[in-house]
């Protein structure tokens, strides 16, 4: 399981240092929202049920708006960019059909992974593809 968590987070490269100070590292972390809601929007492809998808929206929700409060993003942008997510994650799965793949089984595995994940799991996902977390925002 802890690879499929490492594959969904793999696109957020770079988190580790400094607290966010530039726009890069804020990209950095709209890409995890983004990431989050393409493993929705793909799960929806493959079949997954609208209570499931809406549990993992929620978990994805609480647990990044956590973790931007911990290291100091802004997560005023968390449903804009979880939607785009969903339709990027959409036409992924929808372009895999088309080529006769069926990402699915790992897909779906993944989504019911994440649709309950933990915070502190989720931090330490982070941490393992991008060698470390940024040092926690000053209360």
């Amino acid at each position: 399981m802890r690879k499929i968590l490492t594959t969904a987070f793999a696109l957020a490269v770079g988190l580790a240092g400094a607290p966010p100070a530039t726009a890069q590292d804020q990209a950095e972390f709209d890409q995890l929202v983004t990431t989050a809601g393409a493993t929705n929007g793909a799960a929806q492809v493959c079949g997954a049920s609208p209570p499931d998808l809406a549990r993992h929206q929620a978990t994805a929700r609480a647990n990044l708006q956590r973790y931007a409060a911990e290291f100091g993003y802004r997560a005023d942008g968390f449903e804009a960019l979880f939607q785009q997510g969903r339709r990027e994650g959409r036409k992924m799965m929808l372009d895999m059909r088309q080529s006769d793949v069926d990402g699915c089984p790992g897909m779906l595995g993944s989504f019911q992974h994440e649709r309950d994940m933990g915070y502190d799991e989720m931090k330490q996902g982070i941490a393992e593809v991008t060698d470390g977390l940024p040092e926690p925002k000053d209360p």
